[in-house]
């Protein structure tokens, strides 16, 4: 199973995490994504540590950023 960091419905002001099938990867291309780095952890905890980073990162930038839960 592969995680990715979407901007869910192309929001750019919310960031999530997508879990999608290593079979269906194609899918990917239906996602804004905010990341092409692939997790591959279990539960997608690394993918959810990786964007609370960014969050941060980009909130520092002045763009307001929160995190939501995908799945």
């Amino acid at each position: 199973m592969s995680y990715y960091i979407i901007y869910p419905r192309g929001d750019r002001s919310k960031i999530g995490v997508v879990e999608i099938p290593d079979s269906m990867s194609y899918e990917l291309s239906d996602y804004a994504v905010a990341s092409r780095r692939e997790f591959h952890d279990d539960e997608g905890a690394e993918a959810r540590r990786y964007a609370k980073k960014l969050i941060r990162h980009m909130n520092q930038m002045n763009k307001m950023i929160i995190l939501i839960k995908i799945w």
